[in-house]
Formats: C-alpha cells, structure tokens, sequence
C-alpha cells in the first residue's frame, strides 16, 4: 500500500493558519488532489456535548460513535491521533493537512508572522518551509524554504513537489512514510532539504538564440506546458483538450457548462482526477460525476460533435453546423451601462496575472470584471478558449453564474460583466460569454466576422483592439456611456 503524504501546518495564535487553508485548499482541488484536514488542539474539547445521546454511548463502551445530518457525516473515536490512524482513509484521501500538532511526528510547515514570537523552526528540524510575510528568514533557518504568505498557489505548488519527491525517482515512495521522514529529522542535527516552489505551468527546454550574425551556443529556456486533458462523466469521454495543467477542476466545469450539459454547481456531485500522485500521466484524466437527483445530457455534446478531440485553439472544430451554436444562445439581457473609457483599459487587467506569460510568452490569459470594475476571477492557459472555460468554471462553481432558467438563491454573489481575453477574439469566446450570461467581450487583438455576427444575435458588446486605452467598438454600443464616476474610472 502506497504511504499516505501528511503534512503539519503549524504557528502561533493568530499567525493565519487557517486562513491559509482556505485558500490552500480550493488551489490544491484543482489540481486533482482528495484533501483531508484536521484540527489538533492540545485543549480538553469534548467531542460530544455532555449528556447527549452520542456522549451517552461513547461513554458505554462504542468504539466509533456517529452524527450524522443531511449536511454530512461525523465519527469520533477514542483512538489517539497518530499516523497510523489518519493513514486508515489512503484509499479516499490523497493528502492529509493537519493544523496545531506543534509535537507531532510529521513534516511541517510553520505560518509566522514577525511580531508573533520566536519561530517554532528553530527547535523542530522537522519544518520543512516557513510561509511568512517576512522579507526573509532568520539566518539559523537559512537553509529553510520561504513561502510568501499571501500566495496560495506558491504553497500548493510546494506542497505538490514534496509529495512527488516523496515517491521516488519511479513513483514509489523510498521511505516508510512521512512518520518516518519526520523521526529521521528528529535525530539529524541538520534540517531535511525542502523542495523548491515551481510551476505547473512551465517546463524547460534548450534553445540556440540567433542574433542576426551568430547562432549562439544552447542555453536553458521556460517553455508553457502543453498536456492532454481527457473529461469524463460518469465514466464517459466527453472530450480531450490540450492545455496547461492547473484548475482543471474549473475548465471542465466551464466546458461543460459552455456546452450546456451543465446547468449550475448544484448539478455536480464530484470532480476528481483519476488516479494518484507521483504516477506517469497523473492530473491528465478527470472525473465528473453528478449530484444525487441531477442529470448531465451527454447527448448535448454528441449530437453536435463528430468526434472528442477539442484542441487548445479551437472548440468550435468538429460541430455540425455553425447554426447548432448560434441557436444555443439566447440573447443576453440589456445593461449594465459600463464607461467607455474603462471597458477599453479593460484588457489591462490581464497583465497581473499573466505569471506564466511572463515567463514564457506562450500563454493567454482570460479574467473577468463585475460592474464596478473588480477582478472575479482570472485564469492563463496555453488555449485562449481554455482560458475562458476556466474563468467561468470559477464563477459557477462560486454560484456566480448559472443557466437562465434557475433562478438565483443566496447569498447572491457579483455578476460578471466584462470578459476580457488576450489574443483574438473568435465565435467560441462570444458563445462562451453568451452562454455564461456575459454582457461585454474585450479582446486584445482583432474580432472574427463570425464573432461579430453572433455577438449582434446575442446582444453581447464586442470591442476588439483593446490598446493603450482605445478599442474598436463592433456591436451593442449602447452599453457603453460617458466617463462615469466609478471605482474604474475614479
């Protein structure tokens, strides 16, 4: 049996450990992983409210006691938290977190705020990285990683390259597991070296650099990373796109709600990849499955596509007739009326998040904007439609999107209102945003006939161009006021 990756999340009070879990957690689901966390308090907290009936039994002898709700399901044992014990779920979890176990015998990272007191680091070699807003670290922890605080996805990728390193060269693992990882640092004076933080989304590659008189000799260079990504539903293929690997939990509910098989995030039950981590392939295949009572319409899809390749560039590839998409778009609703001005800097926004871009110059990147201008949710991927099917998968998955016959329910989070893409803007991208309910597309560079056709049919404001505070304006102009006294253009 595979030894089950457990990593302690330790620090002082107040220091934001679990507010770093909170945020950890959606990032480390997106790339596929079954997250378990458990809170240890070294506090007298009954597990049972005195006098109540599961008190009543544990205290009569039950070894498992269980409360269970139409919200879940909660067994308590006597059992004293150890390895052994959390590693009984290897078959459901990919990843144990465990929170406040300071003495514990697992691999750590400390949350440490300057101010909040001396750095547990210091006596427990066990701590792998510190994830602090700290410009640096003590020089005694010199050799330690430092994770900056207020990045999710640098801790998530860290954690990630640990688990990997944990498998081995050839993905078994080459200890007994992390008890003993930790029990080896425990009787080393020098601390366990800790993987560096890396991108899922960039790779390496040798590149010979010609400068117009000299081929000059191989160097290293950063590549974007291009992979396969299979989607199923309840066991069905339903398509393969290439994109970059990372919230592929959010482009397959962006695809398949953009295709219509998916109606809100009411109608999913599970998103997982199938699988483990540390094997060949592992994150390329992911799992849907729907919620209790509810139905994904694979026919939808099958009816329009000859086949289940999607590629990184093109959705459209491989439908029926062009007239299948745009009878699958419904006008959108009028308003809001945005200002000019801000709906053509738009497009800005794109460049705080374009990491990858930055690095490689091989990715788009989508983002989407409520009303008042604030950023809902940005994504980069190697394909500009992936892109967009990531962005809103977000906002469905965060019930800020659904389909127009369910009504809203609350807490009823912003609307989108601008969709702003790199690159051009082409049919899919106005279909996409047609079908999230998306009133403005803004792209960088130019707009297709067919994209102006359907942005007209759908009542979608299409601006392409989008430079240095100008654009080119093609359909729903109206949309588009003066100057207002806005958060966009204050």
């Amino acid at each position: 049996m595979k030894p089950l990756p457990m990593l302690g999340l330790i620090g002082g009070s107040g220091a934001g450990k679990t507010t770093l879990l909170e945020r950890l957690l959606p990032e480390l689901s997106s790339r596929g992983l079954r997250v378990a966390c458990l809170k240890h308090s070294s506090h007298a907290h009954p597990l049972h409210r005195d006098g109540s009936d599961t008190a009543r039994l544990q205290a009569a002898g039950a070894v498992r006691v269980g409360f269970a709700t139409p919200q879940g399901t909660q067994l308590t044992t006597a059992e004293a938290l150890s390895p052994a014990h959390l590693a009984h779920a290897t078959e459901a979890v990919d990843l144990w977190l465990v929170e406040g176990w300071k003495d514990g015998p697992l691999p750590k990272l400390e949350v440490w705020r300057e101010g909040l007191g001396p750095l547990l680091a210091t006596s427990r070699p066990e701590v792998l990285a510190v994830v602090t807003d700290a410009p640096a670290l003590p020089q005694a922890l010199a050799s330690r990683s430092r994770l900056p605080l207020g990045d999710a996805r640098a801790v998530a990728d860290f954690i990630v390259a640990w688990m990997q390193e944990q498998r081995g060269p050839r993905g078994s693992s080459a200890l007994e597991g992390p008890a003993a990882t930790a029990a080896a640092s425990h009787a080393s004076a020098a601390p366990r070296p800790a993987p560096s933080a890396v991108s899922r989304g960039i790779t390496h590659r040798p590149v010979r650099r010609f400068d117009g008189e000299v081929l000059r000799a191989a160097e290293d260079d950063r590549i974007a990373v291009e992979e396969p990504l299979e989607i199923r539903v309840s066991g069905d293929a339903v398509a393969t796109t290439m994109r970059t690997p990372g919230h592929d939990r959010e482009l397959a509910v962006g695809f398949l709600f953009a295709e219509g098989i998916l109606q809100d995030v009411d109608d999913l039950g599970s998103l997982f990849h199938c699988g483990h981590p540390g094997e060949e392939g592992f994150g390329n295949v992911l799992e849907v499955t729907p919620a209790s009572g509810a139905v994904l319409d694979l026919e939808r899809v099958q009816a329009t596509r000859r086949g289940t390749l999607t590629t990184s560039a093109c959705g459209v590839c491989g439908r029926r007739s062009v007239e299948d998409l745009m009878a699958a778009c419904a006008p959108v609703a009028p308003g809001p009326v945005l200002s000019a001005h801000a709906v053509a800097r738009a497009t800005e926004h794109l460049r705080a998040v374009q990491h990858n871009f930055e690095h490689t110059g091989g990715v788009h990147a989508a983002a989407a904007l409520d009303a008042h201008g604030a950023l809902l949710a940005a994504h980069e991927d190697v394909g500009r439609h992936n892109a967009v099917d990531k962005v809103v998968g977000t906002l469905v998955l965060a019930r800020a999107v659904r389909a127009p016959r369910r009504l809203p329910t609350p807490p009823f989070p912003a609307a989108p209102a601008v969709l702003a893409v790199s690159g051009r803007a082409s049919f899919e991208i106005v279909q996409k945003a047609a079908r999230a309910r998306i009133p403005v597309v803004v792209s960088v560079s130019a707009a297709s006939s067919l994209a102006i056709d359907l942005a007209l049919r759908s009542g979608v404001t299409l601006a392409a161009f989008s430079r240095n505070g100008r654009c080119n304006v093609y359909t729903g102009a109206e949309r588009l006021g003066p100057d207002l006294p806005t958060p966009w253009n204050p």
